[in-house]
């Protein structure tokens, strides 16, 4: 990843956001997931305990508050996946996952408008999305909201306000996610090109240096000291 910031980057970097999830867990005691091929926990992984199971248990040991997934990581969790089945080269997650229980809340981290609302329903899609269009010190950006709560999406329309710490949806459960455990997939994007509600959340790594530039680390945003 490039070492010196952008301007769109100092401008999130020097900014005070709204926690996007409630303050105790976006800051609390986080166990940070290494899912890359080399990582020890595909050590632990058998038929009957899962590579989340394993998550899960090493939460517990740690008693961890959060699980946190990583920006820019190398994962081949994906290639099972029905969302996937046209594209096996998608391997590099360009957003940071925020693993807490079904059904917690979530905030607008700064004043924006509702600019896309779908349900991606697909085996390892995103279930549930929304997008947020901002507008901050003279840069446009969107902010992407996956895995989150069915019954929410009735709520919204595109174009609709959303202020600064309005919850707009909620944490996903698995049977409404894609399939997921439980997260929030939070993702940063400056241009949305052609799309409108959807945008791709992993890529492959051929084009990385593109979806470095237009989706930029979010914890720009989160602010964690744990991922700097």
């Amino acid at each position: 990843m490039t070492q010196t910031k952008t301007p769109f980057e100092n401008v999130l970097s020097a900014h005070e956001f709204h926690p996007v999830i409630p303050k105790e867990l976006q800051f609390g005691t986080g166990y940070v997931v290494d899912l890359t091929p080399s990582s020890h926990l595909w050590q632990q992984v058998t038929d009957e305990h899962t590579f989340a199971d394993e998550i899960v248990k090493q939460a517990i040991a740690t008693n961890a508050q959060i699980v946190i997934g990583r920006y820019a990581e190398h994962r081949l969790i994906y290639q099972d996946k029905e969302n996937f089945s046209d594209s096996p080269n998608r391997t590099v997650h360009m957003a940071i996952d925020l693993g807490v229980p079904a059904g917690v809340p979530v905030y607008a981290p700064l004043d924006g408008e509702v600019y896309g609302i779908e349900n991606h329903a697909a085996n390892g899609d995103y279930g549930p999305t929304v997008i947020l269009k901002h507008a901050l010190d003279g840069h446009v950006f969107y902010t992407l909201y996956g895995h989150t709560a069915t019954e929410y999406l009735s709520q919204l329309t595109v174009g609709q306000h959303i202020s600064r710490g309005q919850q707009f949806t909620a944490v996903g459960n698995t049977e409404e996610n894609g399939g997921w455990a439980p997260h929030l997939h939070f993702q940063i994007i400056k241009n949305m090109g052609d799309y409108s509600n959807d945008y791709p959340g992993v890529i492959d790594p051929e084009q990385f240096d593109f979806y470095q530039d237009n989706c930029p680390n979010p914890n720009l945003i989160l602010k964690r000291s744990d991922l700097d």
